[in-house]
């Protein structure tokens, strides 16, 4: 899942593995994108990994050469400079691991919620139902024309 807003630049080699979740405003580099002296060449670079079913935080940035292992979490705001292991929330500037995560815990991924893409719709389509079902023109006009307290 990549949310809007996410900046993804390689001048070397970005991997993101499966079932990742890009949250708004993330960037991931592999590069520095100019050198301190000679700033029209792309500096220093270095792959980014980030293993599968890993959590990237809103306006989180991954900078060159980081590994992010399987299952982490990387907080809103984080800057990983660092390689972060499996199975942890980091988060911070720089980001530090501030938990390690239950490995009993089940872990559901995104993955699971597109196992059965049939039912999938079919809940999505009961949902607008539930949610949208005393929507109607009427309802619309009125609410432009005389919108009440609880529109």
């Amino acid at each position: 899942m990549i949310c809007p807003g996410v900046r993804i630049g390689s001048a070397d080699s970005i991997h993101i593995g499966d079932n990742c979740m890009l949250a708004s405003n993330a960037y991931i580099a592999d590069s520095d994108w100019h050198d301190i002296y000679n700033r029209i060449s792309l500096g220093k670079t270095a792959p980014v990994h980030i293993g599968n079913n890993v959590w990237i935080g809103d306006s989180a940035i991954i900078c060159k050469g980081v590994s992010i292992g399987e299952n982490s979490i990387i907080g809103a705001g984080a800057v990983v400079s660092k390689d972060i292991p499996a199975g942890c929330i980091a988060a911070g500037n720089p980001a530090r691991v501030v938990k390690q995560l239950n490995p009993d815990e089940k872990l559901i991924t995104r993955a699971h919620f597109f196992e059965n893409p049939k039912k999938l719709f079919q809940d999505l389509d009961h949902f607008d139902q539930v949610f949208l079902g005393k929507n109607s023109l009427f309802h619309w006009v009125r609410h432009l024309i005389f919108p009440g307290k609880n529109d």
